[in-house]
């Protein structure tokens, strides 16, 4: 799973890396701590998940995901940010979950094996899931996944 970070606050910033960068199924592709680089690094590199908190400074973590989801419309948002104010809006957008800091290991496990479970295909790196044939399983014999997880 790719994954970039986005977060004003260099030192949570690290946190995040730090943590995500300890499982051996998470690639972190790039993060900053500065929005107009992490937009533009994130459309280059096109994560599967981007991390982001709810406050960069000039630019808000629900403006900056929503911008990216237009570019990378199968990517999945995991805010991480310190006030739950956002909560109702960001999963409004379609937010895959909201994370309160100090991040925690167990919270962050949870988040990322339900990534894992939920999306029932390996990432492919390019921003879009390789799913699982599952033709078989239907009586017809076709295959009318949607294609996203």
């Amino acid at each position: 799973m790719r994954i970039y970070v986005l977060d004003g606050d260099p030192e949570a910033l690290a946190r995040t890396a730090g943590l995500l960068g300890s499982y051996p199924y998470v690639k972190l592709v790039g993060s900053s701590s500065d929005p107009s680089v992490g937009l533009n690094e994130a459309i280059r590199l096109a994560p599967d998940v981007l991390f982001v908190d709810t406050h960069l400074g000039s630019l808000s973590g629900l403006a900056a995901s929503d911008r990216l989801k237009r570019e990378l419309p199968r990517l999945h948002v995991v805010y991480v940010t310190e006030s739950r104010e956002y909560a109702v809006e960001a999963f409004e957008q379609g937010a895959f979950d909201y994370l309160i800091k100090p991040l925690l290991r167990e919270r962050l496990e949870r988040t990322l094996g339900r990534m894992k479970l939920f999306c029932g295909g390996s990432f492919s790196g390019n921003g879009k899931l390789d799913l699982p044939d599952i033709s078989h399983l239907r009586q017809d014999g076709g295959n009318d996944g949607c294609g996203q997880c």
